[in-house]
Protein backbone atom coordinates (compact mmCIF):
# COMPACT_ATOMS: atom_id res chain seq x y z
CA UNK A 1 0.00 0.00 0.00
CA UNK A 2 1.98 3.56 -1.03
CA UNK A 3 1.14 5.86 2.29
CA UNK A 4 3.66 7.56 1.04
CA UNK A 5 4.12 8.35 -2.82
CA UNK A 6 3.45 12.12 -2.52
CA UNK A 7 6.47 13.14 -0.55
CA UNK A 8 8.67 9.85 -1.75
CA UNK A 9 12.23 11.08 -3.50
CA UNK A 10 12.41 14.28 -1.22
CA UNK A 11 15.26 13.69 1.32
CA UNK A 12 13.65 16.25 3.97
CA UNK A 13 10.46 18.83 3.52
CA UNK A 14 7.80 20.43 5.98
CA UNK A 15 4.15 18.64 4.98
CA UNK A 16 1.23 20.87 6.14
CA UNK A 17 -2.22 18.79 6.72
CA UNK A 18 -5.81 20.13 7.07
CA UNK A 19 -8.47 18.55 8.11
CA UNK A 20 -12.05 20.52 7.74
CA UNK A 21 -14.67 18.71 9.66
CA UNK A 22 -17.88 19.49 11.62
CA UNK A 23 -17.14 20.03 14.85
CA UNK A 24 -13.49 21.02 14.34
CA UNK A 25 -10.60 22.54 11.89
CA UNK A 26 -7.12 20.59 13.01
CA UNK A 27 -4.33 21.88 11.25
CA UNK A 28 -1.46 19.27 11.81
CA UNK A 29 2.19 20.42 10.66
CA UNK A 30 5.65 17.58 10.25
CA UNK A 31 8.86 17.39 8.81
CA UNK A 32 9.13 14.20 6.75
CA UNK A 33 12.87 12.57 6.42
CA UNK A 34 13.56 9.64 3.60
CA UNK A 35 14.94 7.06 4.89
CA UNK A 36 16.33 3.76 3.18
CA UNK A 37 13.88 1.03 3.68
CA UNK A 38 16.05 -2.75 3.97
CA UNK A 39 12.32 -4.72 3.79
CA UNK A 40 11.39 -6.89 0.64
CA UNK A 41 11.36 -4.47 -2.39
CA UNK A 42 13.67 -1.76 -1.49
CA UNK A 43 12.76 1.55 -1.97
CA UNK A 44 12.53 4.17 0.43
CA UNK A 45 10.69 4.59 4.10
CA UNK A 46 9.20 8.00 4.95
CA UNK A 47 9.99 9.06 8.76
CA UNK A 48 6.76 11.81 10.12
CA UNK A 49 8.29 14.11 13.04
CA UNK A 50 5.10 16.48 14.17
CA UNK A 51 6.75 19.84 14.88
CA UNK A 52 2.95 21.65 15.80
CA UNK A 53 -0.68 21.17 15.54
CA UNK A 54 -3.47 23.65 16.31
CA UNK A 55 -7.52 23.02 16.19
CA UNK A 56 -10.66 25.07 16.55
CA UNK A 57 -14.58 24.81 16.85
CA UNK A 58 -15.74 24.63 13.27
CA UNK A 59 -18.27 27.15 12.18
CA UNK A 60 -19.68 28.07 8.76
CA UNK A 61 -19.46 24.37 7.70
CA UNK A 62 -21.82 20.99 7.11
CA UNK A 63 -20.30 17.47 6.63
CA UNK A 64 -16.67 19.07 5.56
CA UNK A 65 -19.39 21.29 3.48
CA UNK A 66 -18.45 25.18 3.39
CA UNK A 67 -21.78 26.46 4.43
CA UNK A 68 -20.96 30.32 5.07
CA UNK A 69 -17.71 31.18 3.43
CA UNK A 70 -16.18 34.23 5.75
CA UNK A 71 -16.68 31.85 9.59
CA UNK A 72 -15.33 28.74 7.66
CA UNK A 73 -11.98 31.07 6.36
CA UNK A 74 -11.52 32.45 10.02
CA UNK A 75 -11.58 28.67 11.66
CA UNK A 76 -8.75 27.43 9.18
CA UNK A 77 -7.19 30.79 9.74
CA UNK A 78 -7.12 30.08 13.80
CA UNK A 79 -6.37 26.43 13.04
CA UNK A 80 -3.20 26.78 10.91
CA UNK A 81 -1.98 30.08 13.32
CA UNK A 82 -1.75 27.68 16.17
CA UNK A 83 0.24 25.22 14.61
CA UNK A 84 2.56 27.60 12.73
CA UNK A 85 3.15 29.26 16.33
CA UNK A 86 4.00 25.29 17.92
CA UNK A 87 6.07 24.39 14.66
CA UNK A 88 8.01 28.12 14.52
CA UNK A 89 7.33 27.62 10.74
CA UNK A 90 5.62 29.49 8.11
CA UNK A 91 2.73 27.44 6.22
CA UNK A 92 2.69 28.02 3.09
CA UNK A 93 0.38 25.79 1.08
CA UNK A 94 -1.26 22.22 2.69
CA UNK A 95 -2.47 18.97 1.98
CA UNK A 96 -6.28 19.26 2.06
CA UNK A 97 -8.86 16.42 3.74
CA UNK A 98 -11.76 16.06 1.95
CA UNK A 99 -15.35 14.75 2.95
CA UNK A 100 -17.85 16.61 0.95
CA UNK A 101 -18.64 16.66 -2.15
CA UNK A 102 -20.75 13.09 -2.27
CA UNK A 103 -17.28 11.38 -2.50
CA UNK A 104 -17.60 8.62 -5.05
CA UNK A 105 -15.58 5.66 -5.91
CA UNK A 106 -15.28 4.18 -9.24
CA UNK A 107 -12.92 1.90 -11.29
CA UNK A 108 -12.04 0.98 -14.44
CA UNK A 109 -9.68 -0.38 -16.89
CA UNK A 110 -7.12 1.97 -19.76
CA UNK A 111 -4.83 0.80 -21.78
CA UNK A 112 -2.13 2.58 -24.27
CA UNK A 113 0.08 1.48 -27.30
CA UNK A 114 3.90 1.23 -26.72
CA UNK A 115 5.52 2.16 -30.08
CA UNK A 116 8.88 2.12 -28.68
CA UNK A 117 8.04 -1.69 -28.06
CA UNK A 118 9.29 -0.90 -23.88
CA UNK A 119 7.64 0.99 -21.02
CA UNK A 120 8.87 4.75 -20.64
CA UNK A 121 7.80 7.20 -17.93
CA UNK A 122 5.78 9.47 -20.38
CA UNK A 123 3.85 6.25 -21.66
CA UNK A 124 2.78 5.71 -17.99
CA UNK A 125 1.57 9.21 -16.97
CA UNK A 126 -0.07 9.60 -21.05
CA UNK A 127 -1.95 6.26 -19.35
CA UNK A 128 -3.12 7.93 -16.04
CA UNK A 129 -3.82 11.00 -17.66
CA UNK A 130 -6.79 9.66 -19.84
CA UNK A 131 -7.76 7.96 -16.86
CA UNK A 132 -8.04 11.19 -14.86
CA UNK A 133 -9.79 12.75 -17.74
CA UNK A 134 -12.56 9.91 -18.13
CA UNK A 135 -13.21 10.16 -14.04
CA UNK A 136 -13.79 13.78 -14.53
CA UNK A 137 -16.61 13.39 -16.75
CA UNK A 138 -19.58 15.25 -15.11
CA UNK A 139 -18.33 18.20 -13.01
CA UNK A 140 -16.74 16.00 -10.94
CA UNK A 141 -13.17 16.42 -9.26
CA UNK A 142 -10.60 14.10 -9.53
CA UNK A 143 -9.25 13.12 -5.83
CA UNK A 144 -7.34 10.01 -6.27
CA UNK A 145 -6.50 7.57 -9.44
CA UNK A 146 -4.69 4.84 -7.84
CA UNK A 147 -3.21 2.05 -10.08
CA UNK A 148 -3.88 -1.00 -8.47
CA UNK A 149 -2.84 -3.38 -10.91
CA UNK A 150 -0.57 -2.78 -14.51
CA UNK A 151 -0.71 -5.75 -17.58
CA UNK A 152 1.82 -5.56 -20.43
CA UNK A 153 -0.17 -7.30 -23.25
CA UNK A 154 -1.86 -10.10 -21.80
CA UNK A 155 0.56 -10.69 -18.33
CA UNK A 156 -1.01 -9.14 -15.26
CA UNK A 157 -0.08 -8.34 -11.66
CA UNK A 158 2.64 -5.95 -12.36
CA UNK A 159 3.52 -3.67 -9.92
CA UNK A 160 6.35 -1.75 -11.90
CA UNK A 161 6.14 -2.01 -15.72
CA UNK A 162 8.36 1.04 -16.18
CA UNK A 163 11.58 -0.36 -18.00
CA UNK A 164 9.81 -3.49 -19.27
CA UNK A 165 8.83 -4.02 -22.92
CA UNK A 166 5.72 -5.14 -24.17
CA UNK A 167 3.23 -3.46 -27.19
CA UNK A 168 0.14 -2.12 -24.84
CA UNK A 169 0.34 -1.02 -21.02
CA UNK A 170 -3.13 -1.57 -19.29
CA UNK A 171 -4.13 -0.43 -15.63
CA UNK A 172 -6.58 -0.65 -13.52
CA UNK A 173 -7.61 2.13 -11.59
CA UNK A 174 -9.10 3.01 -8.57
CA UNK A 175 -10.09 7.21 -9.13
CA UNK A 176 -12.56 8.78 -5.94
CA UNK A 177 -14.31 11.91 -7.17
CA UNK A 178 -16.58 14.82 -5.76
CA UNK A 179 -18.92 17.24 -6.60
CA UNK A 180 -16.92 20.05 -8.55
CA UNK A 181 -18.45 22.93 -6.68
CA UNK A 182 -18.17 21.34 -3.42
CA UNK A 183 -14.36 20.96 -3.63
CA UNK A 184 -13.89 24.33 -5.36
CA UNK A 185 -15.66 25.93 -2.47
CA UNK A 186 -13.30 24.47 0.17
CA UNK A 187 -10.46 25.20 -1.54
CA UNK A 188 -11.55 28.57 -2.23
CA UNK A 189 -11.86 28.93 1.57
CA UNK A 190 -8.27 28.17 1.86
CA UNK A 191 -6.83 30.26 -0.64
CA UNK A 192 -8.54 33.26 0.81
CA UNK A 193 -6.14 32.45 3.71
CA UNK A 194 -3.54 33.11 1.75
CA UNK A 195 -2.42 29.57 1.85
CA UNK A 196 -1.88 27.36 -2.03
CA UNK A 197 -3.41 23.19 -1.67
CA UNK A 198 -0.71 21.12 -2.42
CA UNK A 199 -3.42 18.28 -2.55
CA UNK A 200 -6.54 16.70 -2.41
CA UNK A 201 -6.92 13.68 0.23
CA UNK A 202 -10.08 11.87 0.19
CA UNK A 203 -10.96 11.89 4.38
CA UNK A 204 -11.82 7.81 4.07
CA UNK A 205 -8.48 7.08 2.57
CA UNK A 206 -6.51 9.14 5.21
CA UNK A 207 -8.06 7.21 7.73
CA UNK A 208 -7.27 4.06 6.71
CA UNK A 209 -3.49 4.74 5.93
CA UNK A 210 -3.63 5.83 9.62
CA UNK A 211 -4.88 3.14 11.38
CA UNK A 212 -4.98 0.12 8.90
CA UNK A 213 -1.90 -2.13 9.56
CA UNK A 214 0.09 -3.49 6.67
CA UNK A 215 -1.20 -7.30 7.30
CA UNK A 216 -4.95 -5.73 7.41
CA UNK A 217 -4.37 -4.06 4.04
CA UNK A 218 -3.00 -7.06 2.77
CA UNK A 219 -5.46 -9.22 4.10
CA UNK A 220 -8.35 -7.44 3.11
CA UNK A 221 -10.10 -5.17 5.89
CA UNK A 222 -13.20 -2.24 6.07
CA UNK A 223 -12.43 1.17 7.72
CA UNK A 224 -15.46 2.65 9.18
CA UNK A 225 -14.76 6.63 10.65
CA UNK A 226 -17.42 8.08 12.77
CA UNK A 227 -17.31 11.49 12.38
CA UNK A 228 -19.32 14.56 13.73
CA UNK A 229 -21.27 14.94 10.61
CA UNK A 230 -20.21 12.40 7.98
CA UNK A 231 -19.11 8.63 8.79
CA UNK A 232 -16.83 7.56 5.82
CA UNK A 233 -16.40 3.68 4.65
CA UNK A 234 -12.90 2.66 3.09
CA UNK A 235 -11.81 -0.94 2.07
CA UNK A 236 -8.34 -1.68 1.68
CA UNK A 237 -7.63 -5.25 0.17
CA UNK A 238 -4.32 -6.73 -1.71
CA UNK A 239 -2.65 -3.75 0.08
CA UNK A 240 -4.58 -1.00 -2.36
CA UNK A 241 -7.17 1.27 -1.61
CA UNK A 242 -10.22 0.15 -3.21
CA UNK A 243 -13.19 1.85 -2.37
CA UNK A 244 -14.23 4.75 -0.96
CA UNK A 245 -18.06 5.56 0.32
CA UNK A 246 -19.36 8.59 3.19
CA UNK A 247 -22.83 9.47 4.40
CA UNK A 248 -24.10 12.54 5.64
CA UNK A 249 -24.58 11.22 9.04
CA UNK A 250 -22.48 11.27 12.33
CA UNK A 251 -21.77 11.84 16.04
CA UNK A 252 -23.61 14.69 15.64
CA UNK A 253 -26.95 13.33 14.97
CA UNK A 254 -26.35 10.91 17.86
CA UNK A 255 -26.13 14.37 20.03
CA UNK A 256 -29.44 15.78 18.84
CA UNK A 257 -31.38 13.22 19.41
CA UNK A 258 -30.46 13.36 23.23
CA UNK A 259 -31.01 16.87 23.17
CA UNK A 260 -34.51 16.24 21.53
CA UNK A 261 -35.51 13.42 23.64
CA UNK A 262 -34.17 14.80 26.90
CA UNK A 263 -34.70 18.24 26.35
CA UNK A 264 -30.78 18.92 27.59
CA UNK A 265 -29.21 21.94 25.69
CA UNK A 266 -26.58 20.50 23.09
CA UNK A 267 -23.54 21.19 24.80
CA UNK A 268 -24.92 19.03 27.61
CA UNK A 269 -26.24 16.50 25.38
CA UNK A 270 -22.74 15.88 23.96
CA UNK A 271 -21.64 15.74 27.65
CA UNK A 272 -23.87 13.22 28.13
CA UNK A 273 -22.98 10.97 25.56
CA UNK A 274 -18.83 11.70 25.41
CA UNK A 275 -19.32 10.79 29.73
CA UNK A 276 -22.43 8.19 29.99
CA UNK A 277 -22.85 6.85 26.38
CA UNK A 278 -23.20 3.80 25.47
CA UNK A 279 -24.70 1.95 22.67
CA UNK A 280 -25.45 -1.25 24.69
CA UNK A 281 -27.27 -0.68 28.41
CA UNK A 282 -25.85 -3.26 31.13
CA UNK A 283 -27.69 -4.83 34.27
CA UNK A 284 -25.76 -1.76 36.45
CA UNK A 285 -26.84 0.83 33.96
CA UNK A 286 -30.43 0.41 35.99
CA UNK A 287 -29.06 1.57 38.90
CA UNK A 288 -26.72 4.29 38.03
CA UNK A 289 -28.30 8.26 37.89
CA UNK A 290 -27.09 10.66 35.28
CA UNK A 291 -28.17 14.65 36.42
CA UNK A 292 -28.79 17.36 33.39
CA UNK A 293 -30.31 20.50 32.96
CA UNK A 294 -33.24 20.99 31.03
CA UNK A 295 -33.76 23.90 28.04
CA UNK A 296 -37.10 25.14 29.53
CA UNK A 297 -35.56 25.04 33.48
CA UNK A 298 -31.46 26.06 32.85
CA UNK A 299 -32.11 29.60 33.92
CA UNK A 300 -33.74 28.50 37.58
CA UNK A 301 -31.29 25.30 38.13
CA UNK A 302 -33.88 23.17 36.99
CA UNK A 303 -32.18 19.71 37.05
CA UNK A 304 -33.45 16.26 35.51
CA UNK A 305 -32.57 12.50 36.01
CA UNK A 306 -32.55 9.63 33.37
CA UNK A 307 -30.87 6.56 34.10
CA UNK A 308 -27.65 5.25 31.88
CA UNK A 309 -29.89 2.48 30.68
CA UNK A 310 -32.08 4.86 29.49
CA UNK A 311 -29.88 7.02 27.78
CA UNK A 312 -28.28 3.90 25.96
CA UNK A 313 -31.63 3.76 24.41
CA UNK A 314 -31.71 7.16 23.25
CA UNK A 315 -28.17 6.56 21.50
CA UNK A 316 -28.73 2.96 20.34
CA UNK A 317 -31.10 3.60 17.38
CA UNK A 318 -29.07 6.64 15.58
CA UNK A 319 -25.92 4.39 15.87
CA UNK A 320 -27.90 1.20 14.49
CA UNK A 321 -29.00 3.23 11.57
CA UNK A 322 -25.60 4.70 10.48
CA UNK A 323 -24.16 0.90 10.87
CA UNK A 324 -26.84 -0.45 8.92
CA UNK A 325 -26.42 2.05 5.79
CA UNK A 326 -22.82 1.36 6.58
CA UNK A 327 -23.34 -2.13 5.76
CA UNK A 328 -25.49 -1.75 2.69
CA UNK A 329 -23.22 0.54 1.58
CA UNK A 330 -20.94 -1.93 1.93
CA UNK A 331 -22.98 -5.06 0.34
CA UNK A 332 -23.69 -2.80 -2.82
CA UNK A 333 -19.51 -2.46 -3.06
CA UNK A 334 -19.38 -5.66 -4.22
CA UNK A 335 -16.44 -6.83 -2.12
CA UNK A 336 -16.05 -10.79 -0.97
CA UNK A 337 -18.04 -11.18 2.63
CA UNK A 338 -15.07 -11.66 3.71
CA UNK A 339 -14.03 -7.99 4.13
CA UNK A 340 -16.51 -7.48 6.07
CA UNK A 341 -15.91 -9.49 8.65
CA UNK A 342 -12.83 -7.31 9.15
CA UNK A 343 -13.49 -4.17 10.30
CA UNK A 344 -11.54 -1.13 12.05
CA UNK A 345 -13.57 1.39 13.43
CA UNK A 346 -12.40 4.89 14.41
CA UNK A 347 -13.16 8.50 14.69
CA UNK A 348 -15.46 9.77 18.14
CA UNK A 349 -18.38 7.66 17.51
CA UNK A 350 -16.01 5.26 17.68
CA UNK A 351 -15.32 5.44 21.37
CA UNK A 352 -19.14 4.75 22.36
CA UNK A 353 -19.11 1.64 24.58
CA UNK A 354 -21.11 -1.09 22.91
Amino acid sequence: MNYNASIRGKRQRIVTVLDIGTSKVCCLIGKTTAIPEWAEGGGEAVQFDVLGFGHTRAEGLKAGMVTHLDTAEQCIRDAVDAAERMAGVVVEDVHLSVTAGRLKSDSFSAGVGLPSGSVREDDVQRLLAGGRQYAARDRRTVIHALPTDFRLDDNGGIAEPRGMCGERLSVDLHTVTADEAATRNLMLCVERCHLGVANLVAAPYASALSVVTPDEAKLGVANIDFGAGTTTLSVIADGHFLHADAIALGGNGVTIDIARTLGAPMEHAERLKTLHGSAFATLSDEREIITYPCVSGIAQGNINQITKAQLACVIRPRVEEILDLMRHRLAASGFPAEVAQHLVLTGGGSQLTG
